[in-house]
């Protein structure tokens, strides 16, 4: 058995390998070709030495290959030596002195792959000592330079080097906390930006028809930076976009004023949506080129080009950009993950407890089906016990039982076989040969009595053991499907709590902990800690006139009111939505005749969720004994639909537990279970073996019936949910069956009840004590059973 777990075990875990193992080889690869493009667009930026001149210099490429070589890793460094040398190539005639780039990416490669033994410090100053010694050489062999101009050449060169280097390894160094946990401070994202912004400018003059590539590529980068991040991110953007640009073009001063203008407009309207946005930025760019008397098609063509792609991005895209940059996004994001993780973790506690009683039910129900060897055994057992009795000390047991073993064994056979079918008989051989024959007809009656009060004890207890079996295993399945809908319980609201933060903060309202969240059925709940207040109603009458104006809807204190922390002197309290209706419920109850003490049991109230519950129910008989039944039932449902189930489960789990308690003296309880949800009014009735509820609009009265037998009865409830929808003056009145039971002939009778109610008091007090004298009156002031009426009524808040 060892053997094979450990067989299972190393397959599955091969197979997740593997899985992980397809992950990281897409990933690598998409990084490797990040590596090899960013070679190429960063070796092919320019920085011109002059307006006047096209030629400049190119140090961004060889900045690249140092910040990628100082990973030590060999296969990146030659993916970066690969894109940098094609860039070098495609640019080089627009390059002083192109070629001594090539060789400085030569030398660094080699020293990167086969001559790098240093540490990282050593590391970094050999790379820039190589690259003034690249410069150097090609200076000595190609431009014949003497040696002081050659040198400061070559140190002018390595200098421009050195800042760009810290500024790419400080960019990519971010760029490998993505997809991460890590929050980007300003300096990080504009790092960032700047990578990108090489990268188009990298572009160069690839154009179509004209049209330049290179400021499609940097408007397109710009609006989507500032509609993600908002104006500050987007003037940003458009300010290092211009300079980055502007030092490979003729007017730097005209590139930052375009896209960072462009990037603080659509930066401003980002909340208005992507078209408006982006319209108002257009029109700041036309309105601008009219001005400055410089529109014309090409700058018409590129501006719409960028917008029209610009839209036609999807919205994920975005999404995925806005939770880098945007760190409020960032943390809802991660809370929500904390959130489900810990959701996760404890819906693997519940289903490990599942398990557990799964395993515990299939235990108690695994009994030995092998019925034959039972027979075989307790036939072979009966026997050595009557032997054991009779024949232990008898002068004859060696004649008997060695010299004529198998006559003597199947004669006791026969013996008790007989004393089973009431019908005791001795065989021929024991009546010749058995010396206390008496004694022996004695014991076997004996034994076999025995045995059967033995054999019914044990079916007894095979027939309890597999009844607990199989509640247990219903309690598990109920647990089990309790695990979904826990799981989309809570959502965390961010956006919500920046709102309620600023307007508290407007009120000058301190506070010290807000959370937002929505619950399972969707609606708002903030918790909110502040410092202790003074006065029982300042919540009340201060902080949901406020909350409810900053959330623009009413809200109301939850049920849990406020808690107060003495050592801390804070107050925590729990706001929510406030619902559109309120319950109110009375009862009267009166007990059996005879008895002090009645056998009915209910409970009323508002659950945590929204809903208003009425459970009634009916113990079996009356008195403290069916009492204490029907107390449990209530308890039982009242508990599970306040933890969050439904009624299916919880009328079938608690039928489960019921089933066990009441199995032994064959009890059972009635339940008339009643919801209704106080934000839509929706009401839902569920009976397992109770009478009529009655429903009172006006002078209408309508009847509410189901048709289950009590808990106790069967294993599992074929249930049959009622839906209602109940309006603001609506009365809900549901009774014991004492009420309807009047007397012999009119037992169950609904017809007065219901006549009753088409004209009496709305008062739920007054009428439910009413309908209880009404039904002592019908039933001659002799109560037959226990009577219960609970009457709710529905307000308008």
């Amino acid at each position: 058995m060892q053997y094979e777990l450990n067989v299972n075990s190393y397959k599955k875990t091969e197979g997740t390998n593997k899985t992980k193992k397809n992950v990281f080889i897409k990933t690598e690869s998409v990084r490797l070709v990040f590596i090899l493009m960013g070679g190429i667009l960063l070796s092919r930026v320019t920085l011109l030495l002059s307006q006047n001149n096209a030629t400049g210099i190119a140090p961004f490429g060889i900045a690249y290959l140092i910040a990628i070589g100082m990973k030590n890793n060999r296969i990146k460094t030659l993916i970066a030596t690969l894109g940098v040398g094609i860039g070098y190539f495609t640019i080089n005639s627009t390059l002083v002195n192109g070629f001594s780039y090539i060789i400085a990416i030569g030398m660094l490669t080699i020293y990167y792959e086969i001559l790098n033994r240093s540490e990282k410090k050593k590391k970094t100053i050999i790379s820039f000592s190589i690259t003034f010694l690249s410069f150097l050489i090609y200076g000595f062999l190609f431009n014949k330079y003497d040696i002081g101009v050659n040198s400061t050449l070559s140190l002018l060169y390595t200098i421009a080097v050195v800042p760009i280097y810290y500024i790419i390894r400080y960019s990519i160094s971010c760029l490998e906390e993505i997809n991460t946990n890590y929050f980007f401070a300003s300096e990080e994202i504009v790092s960032i930006a700047i990578l990108f912004c090489l990268f188009v400018a990298g572009v160069g003059s690839i154009s179509i028809q004209d049209y330049s590539m290179k400021n499609i590529l940097a408007l397109i980068v710009v609006l989507i930076i500032a509609y993600i991040g908002g104006a500050a991110y987007g003037a940003t953007m458009g300010v290092v976009m211009g300079i980055i640009l502007g030092c490979s073009s003729e007017n730097m001063i005209s590139a930052i004023g375009f896209y960072s203008i462009g990037g603080l407009i659509v930066g401003i309207f980002k909340d208005t949506g992507k078209i408006f946005s982006v319209l108002a930025g257009i029109i700041m760019y036309f309105a601008l080129g009219l001005y400055s008397e410089s529109i014309t098609l090409k700058m018409i063509v590129e501006v719409s080009a960028s917008s029209l792609i610009f839209l036609c991005i999807p919205k994920n895209i975005y999404k995925d950009i806005e939770v880098e940059i945007n760190t409020e996004r960032k943390r809802e994001n991660i809370n929500q993950l904390h959130l489900n993780a810990l959701k996760e973790e404890f819906s693997f506690k519940l289903r490990d407890l599942t398990q557990v009683l799964n395993q515990v039910s299939k235990t108690l129900d695994d009994v030995d089906t092998n019925k034959n060897l039972l027979i075989k055994n307790k036939s072979s057992a009966l026997v050595e016990r009557l032997a054991d009795r009779v024949c232990i000390n008898c002068e004859k047991k060696n004649s008997c039982w060695k010299r004529d073993f198998n006559n003597t064994y199947h004669s006791f056979q026969g013996l008790i076989k007989s004393c089973e079918e009431n019908n005791v008989l001795l065989s021929k051989s024991l009546e010749t040969t058995c010396v206390k024959g008496f004694t022996l007809l004695k014991n076997a009656e004996d034994i076999v009595n025995n045995n059967i009060i033995d054999t019914n004890i044990k079916e007894k207890l095979t027939e309890g053991r597999q009844l607990v079996s199989s509640h247990i295993n219903n309690i598990a399945i109920k647990l089990e499907n309790v695990l979904d809908e826990f799981k989309r319980e809570v959502t965390i609201c961010e956006d919500l709590e920046r709102i309620i933060k600023r307007g508290l903060n407007k009120n000058s309202i301190e506070y010290s902990d807000i959370f937002c969240y929505t619950d399972k059925n969707g609606r708002v709940k903030v918790k909110l800690t502040i410092k202790k207040s003074e006065g029982a109603d300042y919540c009340t009458k201060n902080l949901v006139p406020i909350l409810s104006d900053i959330m623009r809807i009413p809200v109301c204190i939850a049920e849990e009111a406020c808690n107060i922390n003495q050592e801390s002197q804070t107050c925590t309290i729990l706001i929510e939505e406030m619902p559109r209706y309120n319950v109110i419920s009375y009862a009267a109850r009166a007990p059996k005749n005879g008895e002090t003490q009645t056998g009915d049991s209910y409970s009323f109230g508002k659950v945590k969720d929204g809903t208003y519950l009425t459970i009634l129910s009916d113990g079996m008989g009356s008195g403290p004994e069916a009492g204490k039944e029907s107390r449990s039932t209530v308890d039982l449902v009242e508990k599970f639909i306040e933890s969050g189930f439904n009624e299916e489960m919880t009328i079938n789990t608690v039928n489960s537990i019921m089933g066990m308690k009441f199995s032994e003296s064959e009890k059972y309880a009635t339940l008339d279970l009643s919801t209704i949800d106080l934000y839509s009014g929706d009401a839902t009735f569920v009976k397992i073996g109770a009478v009529y509820s009655f429903i009172k609009r006006g002078d209408e009265v309508s009847l509410v019936n189901s048709k289950n037998l009590p808990f106790g009865l069967v294993d599992e409830v074929e249930l049959d949910i009622i839906k209602e929808e109940l309006m603001a003056g609506d009365i809900v009145v549901n009774v014991s069956d004492g009420i309807l039971d009047i007397d012999k002939l009119n037992s169950g009778n609904f017809i007065w009840l219901q006549e009753y109610l088409k004209d009496c008091s709305g008062d739920p007090r007054e009428l439910s004590e009413n309908i209880l004298q009404k039904a002592i009156q019908l039933s001659e002031n002799v109560l037959k059973d226990d009577m219960t009426v609970v009457v709710s009524k529905v307000y308008a808040i």
